[in-house]
C-alpha cells in the first residue's frame, strides 16, 4: 500500500490528519494542495457522506483520500474495518488491504485485500473467508460481487459449517461457481468432501441457495434389501406457488422392483393446509402394482365450521412391512379415512361425516387374509350437551343421526341400508349438602334399519326393522369428607375421601342377549351392540391433591377400590377350570353376581413422573384376575417409560405376561441421544420386539442409525436405517433394508 500510494503522490502537496472522523464527499471537488474543511475542524457540505475513522489520514490531490491504521469506512448499509484503504471520492472506487472485513446487511465478507465500487457497492475480494445469510460459508482464492445478491466463486469451499475447522463435517469444494441468494448455486468440477476426505465428485452441480423453496433434485438415496436387492432413488421438489408444492420420486431396484410416488403440501387459506403422499411398487413376483396412500386436510370455515379430513389405504396388509422394511402399522389391523364437516355452538354440535374403515384379519400361519370394510356413505349427527331447562334441576342431552351405510364383511354379508337413532336423555340435579351429590337419569332410545339379518345371520334382508329401549340410572357421589395441611413454606395438601354409588339399567331391546349378531339387528359400530343391563357399582375413592401457588392445584395421587354387582343376570359366567399338569378339565365354578374387584393406585409425585397401577381380581375363587403397571419419567430429552400386563386363569396360574420398555438418554448438553424400545414376554421367557436408535446432532450435521428387530410371526423381520443430514443440503444419505439371513 505505501508504494501504491508514493507512485500516486507525485509531486503533489499532502496533507497528514491524525486520529479523528472525517467527512469526505461522494462528489466533492477541492483544490489540490488544499487541506478538507473538515480536517481544519468544520465539516463541508457534500451529497452523499462517507465517514472515515484512523490513526492517520492523508488528502492527495483532489479526490484521494487515503487512511491507514485501525481503519473504520461508513458509507450507507456498508461497513468496512482494514488496516489501509484509498477512496476515490470521483469515481467512488476504493482499495483495502490488511485485515480486511466488509459487512452489508447479514453478510460479512473478511479477505486480504479488495477493489470495490462504493456507489454500485460491486468489487473483486481475494483470499475470502465469507458468510452469506441463512447459513451459508464460503473460504477461496477469489470472490466477485456480481450484483446485491450475485457472487463469483474461484477455487474454494463452500458449506452451512463453521470454518474455523480446517477440515469441516462437511463441504462442496469447487474450482468455479456463481451463486444468487435466494435463488441457485451453479458449480463446476464440485467435489462433496466429509470431513476433508473427497467422496463423491461431479462436473456440474445446481444447488438451491435459498430460505425459501426451491425446484430442484434432491440429493440421492441408496440402500440394500434382501428381497428387492440394492436400489437407487432420487427425488426432484417442485414448488407450484406460494401455497402449494411437491416431490416427486424414482427407487430402481437390481431385482426388477420399481418404486414411485408423490407427496404434495397445500395451505390454501390462512386456517387451511394439508398434505397427502402416495407410493406405487411394482412386485415382479405378483406381477402387480402395490400401494398406499396416506394424507390429512384441515380446514375452518366463516361461521364456526371446520373441516377434518385423513386418507389411509394400501393395496394389502402386508405393504408396510414387505416394501417399507415397518411393521409398526401393521399392528393395529385397521386403516381408517373420513371426511368431518362440523360446527359447535354453546352446548349443541352438528356434524356431516363420510368414513372408510377396513380391518385385516391374518390366519396364524400366515398363509390367508381377509378383511372386512365398513363405509359411512354419508351421516348427519346432532349433539346436545346436558342442559338446564330454564330454571328448573332439570337438564336435557339429545344424540340423534340418520346415516347410510355400507357393509362387506364376506361374500355374502354385503349390502347398503339406512339407519335412524334418536337418544334423548333427562337429568335431575337434586337440592341437598354441598358433600352429597344425587343425580338420577332416565333415557330412551329408538333406532330404525331399511334392513335386517337374515335367519342365518349370513345376508341382509331388505326388510325394515325397529328397536326401543329405555335407559335409567341414579348416580350418588358421598358423603364426601376432606382435610387440608398447610406447610410452612405455604405448600397446601387436599385428602379427600369420596364415596360413589352408580346404578345403571338398560331394558331388554329383543333378540339374543348373549351374542347380539344372532339378532336380526345389523351391527354396524357400538350403536347397534346392547347389552341388557342392571347393576350397581360401589367406589371408595381417596385422593391427594397439593396447592402450592395462585396457579392452582394438580392431583398428586389417587386410589379407588371399585366392585359392580348385578341385579339380574350374572356377570361372572359359570367357568370350568384347566389342569395344565393333566391337561384335563378340572373343577366347575359357579357364576356370580359380582363382577371382578378393581384396586387403582396412580402416583404423580412430580409434573414430569407418573405411576399408574391396577389389580382386579375374581369375585369367585378371589384369586389374581390381572394386574398391570405403568410409569414414566421426563426431564429435557432424558425419557423412560414402563408398562407391564399380566392375566390370570381362575386357579391364580399366569396366562400371559408382557412387558414394554422404552428410554431415551441424552446426557447434559452432549451431542447424541440414544434411544430404545423392548417388548418381552415374561411368561414365555420370549423376546417380542426391539428397536434402538442412535442420534447424533452435530454443528452443521445430523446422524441417525437405526437398528429394528420383530419376531412375531408372521412378520417376523430385522431391519435398519442409515441416515445423514447436512444442514442447507438436506439428507445427504439414506439407506434402509431388511436382510432375511439376518432375521433368521
Amino acid at each position: 500500500m505505501a508504494r501504491r500510494l508514493w507512485k500516486r503522490l507525485g509531486s503533489a502537496a499532502v496533507r497528514w490528519s491524525r486520529g479523528g472522523l472525517i467527512v469526505l464527499a461522494g462528489l466533492a471537488s477541492v483544490p489540490m494542495g488544499r487541506l478538507p474543511a473538515a480536517a481544519a475542524g468544520a465539516p463541508p457540505t457534500f451529497g452523499e457522506q462517507v465517514t472515515i475513522d484512523a490513526a492517520q489520514q492523508q488528502w492527495v490531490q483532489d479526490q484521494l483520500w487515503c487512511a491507514q491504521g485501525d481503519v473504520q469506512l461508513h458509507y450507507q448499509d456498508i461497513s468496512l474495518r482494514c488496516d489501509e484503504v484509498e477512496v476515490d471520492l470521483k469515481t467512488m472506487h476504493l482499495h483495502a488491504e490488511g485485515n480486511v472485513i466488509l459487512d452489508q446487511g447479514q453478510t460479512r465478507i473478511a479477505c486480504d485485500r479488495m477493489d470495490f465500487d462504493l456507489r454500485t457497492k460491486l468489487g473483486t475480494l481475494y483470499k475470502v473467508d465469507a458468510f452469506f445469510p441463512p447459513t451459508y460459508h464460503f473460504r477461496g482464492e477469489k470472490l466477485e460481487k456480481l450484483s446485491e445478491d450475485k457472487y463469483h466463486f474461484t477455487r474454494g469451499v463452500f458449506t452451512s459449517c463453521d470454518l474455523t475447522d480446517k477440515a469441516p463435517p462437511w463441504s462442496i469444494e469447487v474450482r468455479d461457481a456463481v451463486v444468487q441468494l435466494e435463488g441457485y448455486g451453479h458449480f463446476r468440477d464440485a467435489t462433496i468432501k466429509v470431513r476433508g476426505v473427497p467422496i463423491f465428485y461431479t462436473p456440474r452441480l445446481l444447488w438451491p441457495v435459498k430460505r425459501d423453496r426451491a425446484a430442484g433434485f434432491l440429493v440421492p438415496t441408496f440402500g440394500y434389501s434382501s428381497q428387492r436387492g440394492a436400489y437407487l432413488g432420487n427425488s426432484f421438489f417442485w414448488p407450484v406457488s406460494r401455497s402449494f408444492d411437491t416431490t416427486f420420486f424414482v427407487d430402481l431396484f437390481t431385482k426388477n422392483y420399481l418404486g414411485i410416488g408423490q407427496e404434495a403440501r397445500w395451505a390454501p387459506a390462512e386456517n387451511a393446509f394439508g398434505e397427502i403422499a402416495d407410493e406405487f411398487v411394482w412386485d415382479p413376483v405378483s406381477k402387480s402394482w402395490k400401494w398406499k396412500a396416506n394424507g390429512k386436510h384441515n380446514q375452518l370455515f366463516p361461521g364456526g365450521w371446520a373441516l377434518h379430513a385423513e386418507l389411509q389405504q394400501i393395496s394389502d396388509v402386508d405393504f408396510f412391512q414387505r416394501f417399507e422394511g415397518t411393521t409398526n402399522p401393521t399392528g393395529s389391523r385397521t386403516l381408517y379415512s373420513y371426511v368431518n364437516l362440523a360446527r359447535t355452538w354453546g352446548p349443541q354440535a352438528l356434524t356431516f361425516r363420510i368414513d372408510h374403515l377396513t380391518t385385516f384379519f391374518t390366519d396364524p400361519t400366515g398363509a390367508t387374509t381377509s378383511q372386512v370394510s365398513l363405509d359411512r356413505l354419508g351421516e348427519v349427527e346432532y349433539l346436545l350437551r346436558s342442559t338446564r331447562i330454564g330454571k328448573t334441576p332439570l337438564y336435557v342431552s339429545a344424540d340423534g343421526l340418520l346415516d347410510a351405510l355400507q357393509v362387506n364383511r364376506s361374500a355374502s354379508l354385503r349390502g347398503r341400508y339406512g339407519r335412524l337413532d334418536i337418544f334423548p336423555t333427562l337429568s335431575l340435579l337434586t337440592p341437598g349438602f354441598a358433600w352429597l351429590n344425587v343425580t338420577p337419569t332416565i333415557g330412551a332410545r329408538e333406532t330404525y334399519y331399511t334392513s335386517q339379518y337374515s335367519a342365518n345371520d349370513q345376508s341382509l334382508v331388505k326388510e325394515p326393522i325397529s328397536r326401543h329401549y329405555g335407559t335409567a340410572g341414579v348416580s350418588i357421589v358421598g358423603p364426601s369428607l376432606s382435610r387440608i395441611w398447610t406447610r410452612h413454606d405455604g405448600t397446601k395438601f387436599k385428602h379427600l375421601f369420596e364415596p360413589r354409588i352408580d346404578y345403571t339399567y338398560i331394558s331388554n331391546p329383543g333378540g339374543s342377549l348373549d351374542n347380539p349378531t344372532s339378532s336380526p339387528i345389523p351391527v354396524f359400530d357400538q350403536r347397534d351392540s346392547v347389552l341388557v343391563t342392571n347393576q350397581v357399582k360401589w367406589t371408595l375413592g381417596n385422593y391427594l391433591l397439593v396447592k402450592t401457588g395462585p396457579a392452582g392445584s394438580r392431583e398428586v395421587a389417587s386410589f379407588e377400590i371399585s366392585q359392580p354387582y348385578s341385579l339380574s343376570d350374572p356377570l361372572t359366567p359359570a367357568r370350568t377350570t384347566f389342569d395344565s399338569a393333566t391337561s384335563q378339565p378340572g373343577q366347575l365354578l359357579p357364576a356370580s353376581l359380582k363382577g371382578p374387584l378393581d384396586l387403582w393406585l396412580r402416583v404423580l409425585p412430580v409434573p414430569t413422573a407418573t405411576l399408574d397401577t391396577r389389580v382386579d381380581f375374581d369375585p369367585v375363587t378371589h384369586n389374581l384376575q390381572s394386574t398391570s403397571l405403568s410409569g414414566g419419567y421426563s426431564k429435557g430429552a432424558n425419557a423412560l417409560n414402563l408398562t407391564w400386563y399380566s392375566s390370570y386363569d381362575p386357579t391364580g396360574q399366569v396366562t400371559s405376561s408382557q412387558t414394554r420398555l422404552f428410554f431415551g438418554l441424552a446426557p447434559g448438553n452432549s451431542h447424541w441421544r440414544l434411544e430404545s424400545q423392548i417388548s418381552y414376554d415374561v411368561h414365555q421367557h420370549q423376546l417380542l420386539e426391539q428397536r434402538y436408535v442412535f442420534r447424533w446432532r452435530g454443528s452443521c450435521w445430523n446422524a441417525m442409525f437405526e437398528l429394528h428387530d420383530y419376531r412375531i410371526q408372521p412378520y417376523k423381520t430385522r431391519d435398519y436405517r442409515i441416515s445423514i443430514d447436512l444442514t442447507g443440503l438436506g439428507t445427504f444419505l439414506d439407506i434402509k433394508g431388511a436382510l432375511n439371513s439376518f432375521a433368521q
